[in-house]
């Protein structure tokens, strides 16, 4: 028993400082930076002046703002599309042509997972949900797409344009001519 107890006491700690030697001459794992250019770009022909080796070497391929995602989101600022919400905008519209409303609400909430502040996404869902025949929440939606609209008049336009058709739906007479002239007074 005590010869078993003493290889265990020998052999235990040999075994694990093996391990540890292995470990400490791994190579670090490569990682992909998208703002850093691939070698082949950074290379300047002969015509041009090298820089000293002290300056800081600027490269075309860098860009030159945060990307859109590091930015704060302000209301104020005409929003871009991007490719997603696009596609999920024109799957989302195909389906209401075709009928089939309940699919385009849970397209354009998806997208609106992805961009919750997108005006546009809101005015889509709005528009939905009035073809749906809620026009309560047709009109809390179009309201909140435009106060997302930010400087984007004709977005607005159309907004309180919904408003006042869901007004008009519900029997508000007066509260749709007060949506129609929120409207034209853009």
């Amino acid at each position: 028993m005590k010869n078993i107890q003493l290889c265990f006491g020998l052999i235990l700690p040999l075994l694990m400082a093996g391990c540890a030697g292995v470990t400490d001459r791994q190579a670090e794992a490569p990682v992909y930076d998208p703002y850093k250019t691939a070698p082949a770009a950074r290379k300047k022909p002969a015509s041009e002046k090298s820089t000293p080796s002290h300056a800081v070497e600027t490269s075309p391929l860098k860009p030159s703002a945060p990307p859109t995602w590091a930015r704060p989101v302000e209301p104020s600022q005409t929003e871009h599309l991007s490719p997603v919400v696009v596609a999920l905008i024109s799957d989302a519209e195909r389906n209401s042509g075709t009928g089939n409303l309940d699919s385009a609400v849970a397209t354009l909430e998806r997208g609106l997972r992805i961009e919750p502040r997108n005006a546009t996404l809101m005015y889509k869902l709005a528009e939905v949900r009035l073809k749906q025949s809620q026009p309560r929440l047709a009109e809390d939606l179009a309201r909140k797409a435009a106060l997302l609209a930010g400087r984007d008049t004709k977005l607005k336009r159309d907004s309180w344009l919904l408003i006042a058709r869901a007004r008009k739906m519900q029997g508000d007479d007066t509260g749709e001519r007060q949506a129609k002239q929120k409207a034209y007074g853009l």
